[in-house]
């Protein structure tokens, strides 16, 4: 009876690796990547192909070359996320039809976001903006038009408030060096880009998930090797008293 349910285990288990190989996988990637950023999408295309040839001189139909194309992806998409500046240039590359107009910031709002399903615990601004098209002004709000993560698994009232204030000190810097742009298209819909910095860390979702995975992986290190630790720090402590008596 033991040998057959063994058995049995092992057959369910191989199935249930065999459809997240071969199904679930493939499909989560081909989700991600069909709602990622153009630029995202054709960087992994020209990418995955080139480096698995240069890395391991094999032909890319395997599923091995799925696995290094979803890293590639990963590593695309992460990078992308820290650059606001090359966020702004793709946009205008492969949108042609939207033009830079005048604006100005005229108000904004900080609020938090705690975990939940849908978003990762957060600061963010919403902005108001206007802008003169037409000889008319057009005012806007662009919700969540900043995000800064707080990077922790938990936020105390304190970090929610650090955060917070960090966040109005860097959209009042924003406002006053105007490092922002707001484009429109021939449709009236208007688009705020801010910041324009080369490189911004707060602002990544990517690296929000790496330092607390990170974070995680370094308590659970630590919480399992108490035991070794003091184990070793008590053996230590006999040989020492027997050294001592001897």
């Amino acid at each position: 009876m033991n040998k057959h349910n063994e058995r049995y285990l092992n057959e369910a288990r191989k199935f249930s690796d065999k459809i997240a190989t071969k199904f679930l996988m493939p499909l989560l990637f081909l989700i991600f990547f069909m709602t990622s950023p153009l630029v995202t999408i054709i960087l992994t295309l020209v990418l995955s192909p080139l480096l698995f040839i240069l890395i391991y001189d094999r032909k890319i139909f395997s599923r091995k070359f799925l696995n290094f194309s979803f890293a590639v992806y990963l590593t695309m998409s992460f990078v992308y996320s820290c650059l606001p500046r090359y966020q702004y240039q793709s946009f205008r590359l492969f949108h042609p039809g939207w033009t830079e107009v005048a604006g100005k910031i005229v108000d904004y709002k900080i609020s938090w976001t705690p975990a939940t399903k849908q978003s990762a615990a957060s600061s963010y601004a919403s902005i108001t903006y206007t802008y003169q098209v037409g000889g008319k002004e057009q005012r806007v709000v662009a919700p969540e038009a900043i995000t800064r993560y707080s990077g922790n698994v938990w936020n105390t009232d304190a970090d929610i408030a650090g955060h917070n204030l960090a966040l109005k000190q860097q959209v009042e810097a924003y406002m006053s060096n105007k490092n922002f742009k707001i484009l429109v298209n021939e449709q009236a819909d208007s688009k705020l880009f801010i910041p324009l910095d080369y490189v911004t860390f707060w602002g990544s979702f990517y690296l929000q998930l790496i330092v607390i995975i990170l974070k995680v992986g370094l308590t659970i290190g630590i919480v399992i090797s108490l035991p070794f630790a003091y184990t070793y720090i008590l053996e230590r402590v006999k040989e020492n008293r027997r050294r001592n008596w001897r």
